[in-house]
């Protein structure tokens, strides 16, 4: 009995050592990871610290700007119309015929002369040589004549009676020469086809259109000015020409012509402008927008009308200082379809609110979250620097 009691002690000893060390583990890894714990958020503190990543307050509004820039900006008188070539011609043909052979077809750049289209020329090849025929045989007669005549055997009314029968028999015969030249229809210009009306086989007449040739080289846009805007426009008076093919290009352009007379119907005069496009970029036909350049101011304070908001008939735009915005009623310039020009007393260093403004008011907090840039603000080259005014301080100009 002695010895089972020493036992069962024995027993009871080693249990409780064994939970005394699971114990002590448990507490030393409940220890460790408390620590890292620790060291992660001192860690996390120390890069939030270093990183010094600004949080904008909960009420900011988020808002992209621009810079308020300094370039030039126009006034101008802005018409629509279409785009016409200083030369173009409609053909046709002198002769009726047969359309035997096409020559040249839409697109095909032809000189002046250059046949485009073939008649059938047996007919008019008959008639000439009838025609020369004729003529051979009156040259033969007039001789008989002028022998007659040396021997006084005939009378000076026949005589001139067989002069004027010549005449008219090479008159005859020249005109049938020149119907056969006419069987090969010619281009009257230099240029290009722009459109083929008939076919081949097809029967014409004189008052048939057969094709449309323009010279591409030398274009003009017509534009029907009112009356009231007549002291604005003069001869050389520069102009921008714009189209939505080609939206970042500007074409420079100058008055040609003025009309001096105002149609009474319309209360308009006509004043064509010519176009520089040395690239041959343009076609014939195309809409257009001309601005005729009437003032031209350098060196003045730019936004984009992005910027502007309206309300209640009046215009105003946001200024950023710091984190904040003013609102300023706008008192404007000259304007044009992107830009206006800012009358207002600010900084060329400011910047204005270009997304995001619909909503805000005076004195708001804003968070700045882009810088935004528009083509125009590249100032090194503008389209109205390259105009080359004769005057840059242009004055109106009356004809």
């Amino acid at each position: 009995m002695r010895t089972w009691g020493f036992y069962f002690i024995a027993l009871f000893m080693v249990f409780q050592l064994n939970c005394g060390t699971e114990d002590s583990k448990a507490d030393g890894d409940s220890g460790t990871d408390s620590s890292r714990s620790a060291e992660a958020k001192n860690i996390e503190k120390t890069s939030t610290e270093q990183g010094k990543i600004p949080k904008p307050e909960a009420n900011a509004v988020p808002v992209e700007v621009t810079p308020i820039v300094r370039g030039e900006i126009a006034s101008f008188l802005l018409y629509n119309s279409t785009l016409e070539t200083e030369e173009m011609a409609d053909v046709y043909s002198r002769i009726p015929g047969l359309i035997e052979e096409i020559f040249a077809e839409e697109g095909t750049i032809v000189k002046k002369d250059q046949p485009l289209l073939q008649i059938e020329q047996d007919e008019y090849l008959l008639e000439e040589q009838r025609a020369k025929l004729e003529y051979d045989k009156q040259i033969s007669e007039f001789a008989r004549f002028e022998a007659l005549k040396e021997k006084n055997l005939i009378s000076v009314e026949e005589f001139e009676t067989g002069r004027l029968a010549l005449r008219q028999s090479e008159l005859q015969w020249k005109q049938a020469k020149l119907n056969l030249d006419y069987t090969t229809v010619r281009s009257p210009i230099n240029g290009i086809v722009g459109e083929r009306v008939v076919r081949l086989g097809d029967r014409i007449q004189t008052s048939t259109r057969l094709f449309l040739v323009s010279n591409p080289r030398e274009k003009v846009v017509k534009l029907f000015v009112p009356q009231d805007e007549l002291p604005k426009c003069y001869l050389n008076q520069a102009a921008l020409i714009k189209t939505d093919v080609l939206p970042q290009t500007d074409f420079k352009g100058w008055v040609k012509r003025i009309s001096p007379i105002v149609d009474p119907t319309s209360g308009t005069f006509k004043v064509t402008a010519g176009v520089r496009d040395s690239e041959n970029l343009l076609r014939p036909g195309m809409f257009v927008r001309v601005q005729l350049i009437v003032d031209v101011r350098e060196n003045t304070l730019l936004i984009p009308k992005a910027a502007l908001v309206y309300e209640n008939e009046k215009t105003y735009f946001f200024v950023v200082s710091s984190d904040t915005v003013s609102r300023l009623e706008l008192k404007k310039g000259f304007e044009d379809a992107e830009k206006v020009e800012v009358l207002n007393e600010v900084s060329d260093t400011s910047k204005v609110v270009v997304v995001g403004q619909s909503g805000l008011k005076d004195g708001n907090n804003i968070h700045i979250v882009n810088e935004k840039y528009f083509h125009w603000q590249n100032i090194g080259e503008s389209p109205l620097s390259r105009l080359s005014f004769s005057d840059k301080n242009i004055k109106h100009r009356f004809l």
